[in-house]
């Protein structure tokens, strides 16, 4: 049951691999997950509550099975988005795909239910209008994080290369 009372918006995220979700979630919020009982467990961000319930009847699906094709995150500034990347980045966790629109730019990740998350950082980065003033949509994710990294007080931590 939703706490009505709660301070924050809550997502309840049904899956069949609760420790790899709840590893990545805490990485994104920055929370320490708590035990909710023996298949709930929470993790509390600043603005948002994830639970993320075990089922032993969830299977591996494309997400739109689920009704939930992405989940969209805005943050207030890049200081914010930082910490969050660097803890994605120890997961082996990078953006796929970034999107661009005036004045914002999205990074796009899936978590290990496969359902994308995209966190929307307040700043256009690496996409301008075109002479006909259209916006492009994609931009490449490795230029955002470069931005980001060049940024004061920025230092996103890059996995070492796989052989």
């Amino acid at each position: 049951m939703n706490d009505v009372a709660a301070q924050a918006i809550e997502l309840r995220l049904l899956t069949h691999r609760p420790a790899e979700m709840t590893e990545w979630w805490a990485a994104l919020l920055g929370g320490a997950p708590q035990s909710m009982n023996a298949r709930m467990t929470a993790i509390h961000g600043d603005y948002l509550r994830v639970v993320i319930e075990r089922s032993p009847i969830a299977l591996d699906y494309h997400p739109e099975a689920s009704g939930v094709t992405a989940i969209n995150l805005a943050l207030s500034d890049l200081q914010s988005a930082r910490p969050a990347l660097n803890r994605l980045s120890k997961l082996g966790s990078q953006p796929h795909r970034a999107t661009g629109q005036p004045g914002v730019t999205a990074l796009w990740f899936r978590d290990p239910n496969g359902t994308d998350v995209a966190l929307h950082l307040p700043v256009a980065i690496a996409h301008n209008a075109t002479a006909t003033g259209v916006w492009p949509d994609e931009v490449d994710p490795t230029d955002v994080l470069a931005y980001i990294t060049s940024q004061p007080s920025a230092t996103i931590h890059q996995p070492p290369e796989s052989e």
